[in-house]
This record gives structure tokens, C-alpha cells and sequence, in this order.
């Protein structure tokens, strides 16, 4: 099973614009990315379904600061074997603390799992495991 490229690039899209979502604060761009029944789990607990991604994402991006920057690094993209309507997403996440100098506030292993509803691919879980701050 292979991925094609606009998928891939659809994938890479989307974790682009959760990055840029997590970067303005902007809670309902951000849960958009998500399943409706997503997970989110790691070092701040796991949070189950929209909601629950929606009431917890705000604290979570406090504890960053005021202002601070979200960036995907390295994204490998993969198929899920025999499942062509998945993939996963393996990646690091830094998040830059803005200052003078900007400082690194986190580094994170990052694993994504998607789902492609109809025409859209969406996160289905997004697993965080932090190695440096966070």
C-alpha cells in the first residue's frame, strides 16, 4: 500500500495548519484538524473527543507562554498496510518560546495517526512524548 502525492501532501498540509493554529491560539482552527472521537495523549494527560481537545488545548499553550511558535520537523509520512483511507505521521515538534533571544521552550517525538473522510484527512491521534521541556 502507497500513499499518492496529493495525499501526502494533503497530510503535510494539514499538519501545517494545526501548527499555525497552535501558534495563534486559535482553538476552533486547531480542534478542526481533529476527528471528532481524536485523541490527544502524552505528558498532559490524554484527552478524548473534540470537547475535551477543545477545554484543554487553551492551558496547555499557556504553560508555553504568551507568544510562542509551533514547527514540525521531519515529518515521515506512511501508509497503514491495507487500509488506504490511514496513515501515520512520525515527526519532532520544537516549540520556540519568543524573547530576546527567542528561547526553546520544548522538543517533542510526535506520532500522528490520520483518517481520510471522504476527501479530507484528519487527525485521528496525536501522541506526544517530550525530551526536552514540555
Amino acid at each position: 500500500m502507497t500513499l499518492s502525492v496529493a495525499d501526502r501532501l494533503d497530510i503535510l498540509d494539514l499538519l501545517t495548519r494545526a501548527d499555525e493554529a497552535a501558534t495563534r491560539r486559535d482553538v476552533d482552527a486547531y480542534v478542526t484538524c481533529f476527528t471528532d472521537d481524536a485523541v490527544l495523549d502524552g505528558s498532559k494527560g490524554e484527552h478524548r473527543g473534540k470537547d475535551l481537545l477543545r477545554q484543554s488545548v487553551g492551558p496547555i499553550w499557556e504553560s508555553e507562554g504568551t507568544t510562542s511558535a509551533h514547527l514540525t520537523l521531519n515529518p515521515l509520512v506512511e501508509p497503514v498496510h491495507d487500509a488506504p483511507d490511514q496513515a501515520i505521521a512520525r515527526s519532532m515538534l520544537l516549540i520556540l518560546r519568543d524573547g530576546s533571544p527567542t528561547s526553546i521552550h520544548s522538543v517533542s517525538s510526535i506520532e500522528q495517526h490520520f483518517v481520510k473522510r471522504g476527501a479530507v484527512w484528519l487527525i485521528a491521534r496525536r501522541s506526544v512524548q517530550s525530551f526536552l521541556g514540555g
